[in-house]
């Protein structure tokens, strides 16, 4: 019965993956040219990224978690870093939090179904450093939130990954609080060299914490030195995230 069940759970899973790419395609091509301003679209997606995880929480799928839901909503004009274990993460943060973007792979730009709305609203790594940095800060600037991954990629439960130093650097170059968010998973869920299909024979919990947030703008106001700033607010992601100096 549990191995019927798994593969009931891995087709739904498929299932909501398809949903994305078909949901992308409907909204860049239906949805986007009716919205008159960039500020429209953003609000679309995240109704429609809300609706999605309205649907696969209804099958069964996943479940979100947190206390500190109303905190997180109400998150305005900041760097938010967060645990990474699973691929849906940014969609369940993009869904709560409003005028949000992140950064995408280049490869994702490119594909067919995505390319659409990444042109639109997010930001393409792949760029020359400072000109992914002058494109995030333009965006905060325009008053958005911008969602990193400090570790770069997915990691598994238990994992400890080392903190890159891009959203230190961006806080010091923008000026902008951190926002220090922590996303953990009742088991492995659409993790990195696993194939995507599978899925255990009970519904994923996602279980998000309101962690903490850095004053920028005060901490640079009394060390100005750039080297200084990003090491320090990097350790303090690190500490934040995994409890580690």
């Amino acid at each position: 019965m549990n191995k019927i069940i798994e593969l009931y759970r891995s087709f739904l899973t498929l299932f909501a993956l398809a949903l994305i790419g078909v949901g992308a395609l409907y909204i860049t091509y239906f949805i986007f040219p009716f919205n008159k301003t960039i500020t429209d679209k953003y609000k679309t997606l995240q109704k429609s990224w809300k609706l999605y995880i309205a649907i696969i929480s209804k099958l069964g799928i996943m479940k979100v978690i947190s206390d500190d839901i109303e905190r997180i909503k109400n998150i305005k004009n900041s760097i938010i870093v967060s645990t990474h274990p699973s691929l849906l993460d940014i969609v369940i943060l993009m869904s709560i939090i409003p005028n949000s973007t992140c950064f995408v792979a280049e490869k994702l730009a490119r594909n067919p179904f995505f390319k659409g709305i990444i042109k639109q609203l997010f930001i393409v790594e792949g760029q020359p450093l400072e000109q992914w940095v002058d494109d995030a800060c333009k965006k905060l600037n325009d008053g958005l939130n911008i969602i990193i991954f400090p570790m770069g990629g997915r990691h598994y439960k238990n994992e400890q990954p080392r903190i890159h130093r891009g959203a230190s650097y961006l806080a010091y170059k923008s000026m902008k609080d951190i926002v220090v968010l922590k996303i953990e998973s009742s088991y492995e869920f659409l993790q990195k060299n696993r194939p995507a299909y599978y899925s255990d024979n009970k519904t994923i919990e996602y279980t998000i914490k309101y962690i903490d947030t850095f004053n920028t703008k005060e901490y640079i106001s009394q060390n100005t030195d750039e080297v200084t700033v990003k090491t320090n607010i990097t350790k303090y992601i690190s500490q934040k995230l995994y409890n580690k100096e």
